[in-house]
């Protein structure tokens, strides 16, 4: 029984954790990524490169950067439920704030002080992509094959757009093939 009540007092930690995160960040995935890592490497709930290579591993998945980032975290720490409740987490505040906003943002769209405030939230938002885009290229482990992969798919797109997927698909083979399978979720 108290087992039980550890494993639920730990789920509804990471569920706080990604709660928080998400009512108290504007701008949605990217810059919510910065407070994300710095929680988590906080808490040492994980090491800055596992970090970065979950964040890798979930731009490649489709959806919401931050809902597959709090999904793949959470399965990380505590398995299923972990990743249950990391993403419910996460899921909850925007939904409510999208149907609040959206029944006050007519009313006071034409407020030179909201116009401002959404401008300066856009503002901060380009920073802490910029931030995440910044530290996700320092954390690369780049070689002559990484390199290679990528401009042989950015000739074959420029080419050829209809085959986007098939060489996404292709490509993310080829370099799991030479990385021998250490890519680890």
């Amino acid at each position: 029984m108290r087992n039980l009540s550890l494993r639920n007092k730990e789920l509804m930690a990471i569920f706080f954790l990604f709660f928080k995160i998400s009512v108290l960040t504007i701008g949605g995935g990217y810059a919510m990524v910065p407070s994300v890592e710095r929680a988590l490497l906080k808490k040492d709930l994980i090491e800055e490169e596992e970090f970065y290579d979950v964040l890798a591993i979930t731009q490649s998945l489709p959806g919401s950067v931050i809902f597959n980032l709090s999904l793949l975290i959470g399965k990380k720490l505590k398995g299923f439920w972990g990743a249950m409740f990391a993403s419910l987490g996460v899921m909850i505040p925007p939904f409510f704030a999208i149907i609040i906003i959206a029944s006050l943002i007519q009313s006071y769209s034409d407020s030179i002080y909201i116009q401002k405030f959404l401008e300066g939230c856009y503002i901060a938002t380009v920073g802490l992509t910029s931030l995440v885009f910044y530290k996700v290229i320092k954390n690369l482990n780049v070689n002559k094959i990484n390199i290679f992969l990528f401009l042989l798919g950015v000739i074959i797109l420029v080419f050829n757009r209809n085959l986007t997927f098939f060489i996404f698909v292709f490509l993310v083979v080829l370099n799991y093939l030479y990385e021998g399978g250490r890519i680890k979720c």
